[in-house]
């Protein structure tokens, strides 16, 4: 296969146009996957290549690409080139999209299967787009949600829910529908594993809806006793099938956090960019149900008052999750903690240069002030936050519906439990 050949095709074969999706099938979704180039492509049966014409795309080679060669596509300068070792290249400076032909439409990047079609962008930075179909992408989101071994209750709900989040927010990123990161719902392409496929296809088409509308189907890995009202967390109006309610997530592996958190005065106030001088003042408010909502955060000395949501919070200090306390500490008092130490288990050593370093885990009982009211911290102080939970807390709890489908509970049952009894479940294609 020639460059010059391929060139000479890319500006001037044409031939009717196809779209991506016919009408009445399947949907089908955009994924930009995360992957910088070099990148190694690799196909199970020969790839024909399209060029953008309009909305739809044209072919733009006659030949088409040999499955059984290892393509690398590095960036030069303004174009991309996928170049083989036995010496094949094809450069191009406009978007490409190769499509490997049935049965086998998989393709490998850097190893990992897709399915469907990959878009390759030329830019500033390569952009590679996965298009494929809503199932196969719902199976891909529940590789890298959730566990192969889980219960099907749990693998068929989070299946409805990744389906009916994925339609309500097509189009997240105008370009593209998602990313394959958590900010949209993290996607690992074509499923290793039956049990992903088997969740997927047996809900297949099924959508939550409110009122005849799909909704906004969002869910966390973990709430820590209770999932919260989503007014709570985010900016917006309540929705009624966003509603706190029991969890039962306690046994799962994310309902402690695995460690506390210590922020000095000096920390807290860098983080939220806070104005002043001198002691910090912390104000939490709170939900009817007795959860934070915001919390008020003043530099007493000539300092604004800021006042920030716990969902904001939580991610501006990497917090784990939703639920948890905070205490006020003097930082000495850690120190002397440490030097009578309540536990000492000693773990993995490693000998360097006559120094012995050691692992371990250890036990502190320290006095501490839960901060529930309006509360002065001290330059010498700081604030510790321990908490239960993984995630934002809102909607569909992934260890909370483990734990149901483990009791015997089905799918629609959890689905229920979580998102109201106002949803029902819809066939939409």
């Amino acid at each position: 296969m020639k460059t010059a050949r391929l060139l000479f095709f890319f500006s001037l074969f044409s031939c009717f146009p196809f779209s991506v999706q016919a009408v009445g099938e399947e949907p089908v979704v955009t994924v930009k996957l995360s992957v910088e180039t070099p990148f190694i492509l690799e196909f199970d049966s020969p790839v024909e290549i399209f060029r953008r014409n309009g909305a739809g795309w044209v072919s733009a080679a006659e030949e088409r690409l040999n499955p059984e060669k290892i393509w690398t596509v590095r960036q030069e300068e303004k174009n991309v080139s996928l170049i083989t070792t036995a010496g094949d290249r094809i450069t191009f400076n406009i978007p490409l999209l190769l499509a490997p032909l049935p049965p086998h439409e998989i393709f490998k990047v850097n190893g990992r299967e897709y399915s469907g079609k990959i878009e390759i962008r030329p830019g500033t930075v390569v952009a590679l787009i996965n298009h494929t179909g809503l199932e196969a992408y719902v199976s891909g989101v529940l590789a890298g949600e959730v566990y192969p071994d889980w219960p099907p209750g749990a693998l068929q709900a989070q299946a409805v829910a990744a389906r009916s989040y994925a339609l309500y927010n097509l189009n997240r990123h105008e370009d593209f529908d998602f990313c394959d990161q958590e900010h949209c719902q993290r996607y690992w392409g074509f499923p290793r594993d039956s049990s992903f496929i088997s969740a997927a296809y047996e809900t297949k088409g099924e959508v939550l809806v409110w009122e005849g509308e799909i909704i906004n189907a969002v869910y966390h890995a973990s709430s820590g006793g209770f999932t919260q009202n989503n007014e709570d967390v985010w900016e917006g109006e309540s929705l009624p099938y966003l509603r706190r309610v029991e969890d039962f997530d306690r046994n799962g592996e994310k309902y402690f956090w695995p460690e506390s958190y210590f922020f000095r005065t000096e920390e807290i106030a860098g983080r939220l960019n806070l104005k002043g001088e001198g002691p910090l003042e912390v104000f939490p408010h709170f939900s009817p149900a007795g959860s934070f909502t915001t919390i008020s955060f003043t530099r007493v000395n000539g300092g604004e008052r800021e006042t920030v949501r716990c969902e904001t919070l939580r991610r501006l200090l990497e917090l784990p999750g939703p639920q948890f306390s905070l205490f006020r500490i003097d930082e000495q008092k850690i120190s002397e903690a440490a030097a009578r130490l309540e536990e000492l288990v000693l773990g993995k050593g490693e000998e360097r240069g006559g120094l012995v370093y050691l692992e371990g885990r250890i036990a502190l009982v320290l006095p501490a002030e839960e901060i529930t009211a309006l509360t002065r911290i001290g330059p010498e102080e700081g604030v510790l936050i321990i908490g239960r939970g993984f995630g934002h807390g809102v909607g569909l709890s992934q260890w909370g519906a483990r734990a149901l489908a483990e009791k015997g509970d089905d799918y629609r049952s959890i689905l229920k439990h979580y998102y109201g009894d106002g949803v029902s479940i819809r066939q939409e294609y």
